[in-house]
């Protein structure tokens, strides 16, 4: 199993068999936000159907987790979309999309299944979308198991999440560690309350995302420290819990 940080909270899981893209955003831009980076070569060709995405999973309809130009150029088969999200979606072009609650089981091929769990999080698509839910995914497969947190705050309910795997085992923690401003707002975790959540999961391993990709156009010099400190203020935070962590450059991976 590989696991792949595109940036933000894009990651790309691979198994034999599967392709699954996490909250896709393969675009250099969205809106007023820019990359603090350039894009990742294996975002690029994502994009260009080279290789091609055979599933997505989206947390919540934010725009800097459910980009409609970057879903519409992937054209995965399958998309699994949080609850109240479906219809929305397919009418602004998005095809294979299905409806997953927290609870819900979806059976894909390569032996993978995909558990919509609870998100600390309101994922309202501002500013007048659907107040859709938002979810984090434990993607289980032969080859081990990952926690998607997606958007989140912390919440009892990351004890239970390695209930969601055959083994009852969870390997890997992808946790968001910041955002893509200079602040914070509620329903989101920072590098020491990440470290809490992953813990909290049972995790083995960990990797934070949500941090150093994104900022409002023209304040990258005001948020020099918030791009660059997160990832390793949350593997300080992990020292001495028995949680390892791996902080990726983007585009970097981790084999499992």
């Amino acid at each position: 199993m590989r696991l792949t940080w595109l940036g933000h909270s894009a990651v790309l899981v691979e198994v034999p068999g599967l392709r699954l893209l996490a909250d896709p955003l393969v675009r250099r831009r969205i809106g007023g936000l820019v990359r603090a980076q350039p894009l990742p070569a294996t975002a690029d060709r994502l994009a260009r159907h080279d290789p091609p995405v055979d599933v997505v999973v989206l947390s919540h309809l934010h725009h800097d987790h459910c980009d409609l130009p970057s879903l519409r150029a992937l054209r995965a088969t399958t998309v699994l979309a949080p609850p109240k999200a479906g219809g929305w979606l397919r009418r602004r072009g998005v095809d294979g999309v299905v409806e997953a609650t927290v609870g819900d089981s979806t059976r894909l091929g390569g032996g993978v299944t995909v558990t919509a769990v609870h998100a600390e999080h309101q994922g309202r698509r501002e500013p007048r979308g659907p107040s859709a839910v938002a979810v984090g995914h434990v993607v289980d497969t032969p080859d081990g198991s990952i926690w998607l947190a997606g958007d989140t705050g912390l919440h009892p309910s990351f004890r239970g999440l390695r209930y969601a795997t055959r083994t009852g085992r969870l390997d890997v923690a992808v946790v968001p560690v910041w955002g893509w401003g200079p602040t914070l707002g509620p329903g989101h975790l920072d590098p020491r309350t990440a470290a809490r959540a992953a813990v909290l999961s049972g995790a083995s391993h960990a990797v934070p995302v949500h941090w150093g990709t994104l900022h409002p156009f023209g304040m990258r010099r005001f948020m020099a420290s918030v791009l660059t400190q997160p990832g390793p203020l949350f593997a300080e935070a992990l020292y001495g819990t028995g949680v390892r962590p791996h902080v990726l450059p983007v585009g970097g991976h981790l084999d499992l």
